[in-house]
Formats: structure tokens, C-alpha cells, sequence
């Protein structure tokens, strides 16, 4: 795959926490933790809850709303069920002008 620009500058100022984004119709969360960005498949492998709309993000853990399952920003791993399987994580890069680019 290449990379592709999935968030303009003035989009990642305004995340709070989040920043849906989309790419080849994947739906991404994307997120900072401790600085840098993130980008996870935007659906709780549980029961298929958007993180965008259903989850808190607190440490750079996803806690979704649905039924409590909890996974790592920085990697998708399941943290705490009921979800037994992780999210997928997509790569994501600031561009050279302050954008963010993801590569599936």
C-alpha cells in the first residue's frame, strides 16, 4: 500500500480525543498518546461499537462504552475483556507539512 493522507493539520488540532478518519473504507479512530499518533480500526472487535462515538480514551486506554471491553492505543491488544481479539492498528505518519498520512 501507500501512504495516504487521511487528516489535514487543522483536523488533528481538533481532536478531542478523537479523529475519525477513513481510508480504502476502513473506518479509523485515530488518537494521540503521549504525543505521538495512533491510528486503530475504528470498531470494538467485541460487538462492533464505533470508538469514535462509543469509547473514552484515558492513558492511552480505549475503554468502550458498549460493554467495557478495554484496549491498547498504541497497539490494538485487548486489555480487559469481554473482547477476546485486538483491533486492527494502522500506521500512521505526520506529513512534512503537519498532516497526518496512514498506510493500511
Amino acid at each position: 500500500m501507500a501512504w495516504t493522507r487521511i487528516a489535514a493539520t487543522e483536523a488533528l488540532a481538533r481532536a478531542r480525543p478523537w479523529l475519525a478518519a477513513s481510508i480504502d473504507d476502513v473506518d479509523l479512530a485515530v488518537a494521540t498518546v503521549d504525543g505521538t499518533w495512533y491510528a486503530l480500526e475504528d470498531r470494538c472487535t467485541h460487538a462492533g461499537c464505533p470508538f469514535t462515538e462509543e469509547a473514552d480514551l484515558i492513558e492511552g486506554v480505549i475503554v468502550c462504552k458498549c460493554h467495557g471491553s478495554q484496549f491498547d492505543m498504541t497497539t490494538g491488544e485487548v486489555r480487559r475483556g469481554p473482547a477476546e481479539r485486538p483491533v486492527r492498528a494502522v500506521a500512521v505518519r505526520l506529513a512534512p507539512d503537519g498532516g497526518l498520512e496512514a498506510d493500511l
